[in-house]
């Protein structure tokens, strides 16, 4: 588990004097963009495909260029592609673009391993010093496969290989059919974006009531209008916290809006416990960008007094592997703990508690 493969790849073009064109210029892109900084890479260029291009695109501090021409002019180039895929779509575009560009060295790697988003770096000497932590929910995972998600995914999380999440990947996100069994439930969406899971929700049962949180203006406008007529739906403007306060918030980031300690926007916060005040939840759902653990505290006599099924985004921080399972055994020790993968790449590893 302690083979990294960026630091890999990085010596290899370090040590064959290439010229590096980083292919795409999206978010991903800027993550790999610094990746490489970072492991002493320097990227010469910054290319894609010429139906996308514009004169006068910028890419940082570098001029984009199409990508066609590039290959061309750029001598002993390499080809790092700057895109969300996994590995089978990774080895069938490298492919294709060596037959295309007729580039011989094309690398990617999954850079959710480095950095992305609210996500935290992990490294092999880190877990290491956790083991007894990571040991414990191990020891508690349900069934084999939990245990084989947990495994792929501190691997991936550790090397970036794409290869660790093969035959794992399970589309049906917060509700993996093999382990949860839907209802008529009272739904509690935490991070509600503009109601994606609750549509998800709405198509494979019948809840009876859903909470949504989501505190970004934008998204929760939008909620609001996906869900208008529709009074067993309510859309609540706040973020779920430990406790009724104003935060500081990363907002306009899509579905990756976060609490932040300096952001520019102030948003209301509550608890799940002052929300409901008393009443009765089945199913939890939280991916918040790193603050499950505080919305966990501000649910705890919920989840005390009703023992709801819980989806809880467990890969934004490094400690939330352990502490977020950790935190529930101490509320109710008959929970039954599974992992599912939802993504090809370490995002989206979600914590079913039953």
């Amino acid at each position: 588990m302690d083979h990294v493969i960026l630091e890999d790849y990085a010596k290899e073009i370090k040590a064959c004097d290439s010229n590096v064109i980083l292919y795409g210029a999206g978010c991903w892109a800027k993550q790999q963009y610094r990746m490489l900084q970072e492991f002493g890479v320097n990227v010469n260029a910054v290319g894609f495909d010429s139906a996308y291009y514009k004169p006068g695109m910028k890419f940082f501090d570098k001029d984009i260029q199409p990508i066609e021409g590039l290959v061309k002019v750029i001598p002993n180039p390499v080809l790092w592609v700057g895109f969300n895929l996994d590995k089978k779509s990774y080895g069938s575009l490298r492919k294709e673009l060596a037959v295309r560009f007729g580039v011989e060295k094309i690398y990617a790697c999954d850079c959710a391993k480095y950095e992305n988003f609210a996500m935290q770096n992990y490294k092999y000497n880190d877990v290491v010093a956790h083991a007894e932590d990571f040991q414990w929910l191990y020891d508690r995972l349900e069934e084999g496969k939990s245990r084989e998600t947990f495994l792929s995914y501190l691997n991936q999380r550790v090397s970036g290989d794409y290869g660790w999440a093969e035959n794992l990947y399970d589309p049906n996100h917060y509700f993996a059919e093999d382990v949860v069994k839907l209802e008529n439930e009272i739904f509690v969406d935490c991070g509600a974006f503009t109601g994606d899971t609750i549509q998800e929700l709405l198509a494979k049962s019948r809840p009876q009531k859903v909470f949504a949180f989501e505190p970004d203006e934008k998204n929760y406008q939008t909620l609001v209008k996906n869900f208008a007529g529709n009074n067993d739906i309510v859309c609540l403007k706040l973020g779920a916290f430990s406790k009724k306060t104003t935060l500081s918030f990363a907002g306009g980031n899509a579905d990756a809006s976060k609490i932040v300690d300096d952001g520019a926007i102030q948003i209301e916060v509550d608890s799940i416990d002052n929300v409901l005040n008393g009443e009765k939840a089945t199913f939890i759902k939280m991916d918040i960008e790193g603050a499950e653990l505080d919305a966990l505290k501000g649910a705890q006599n919920t989840i005390r007094n009703y023992h709801p099924k819980l989806a809880i985004s467990a890969y934004h921080k490094f400690e939330d592997l352990f502490t977020l399972p950790q935190y529930i055994y101490s509320l109710d020790n008959s929970y039954r703990f599974y992992l599912r993968r939802h993504s090809h790449l370490t995002h989206e590893l979600v914590l079913y508690c039953l």
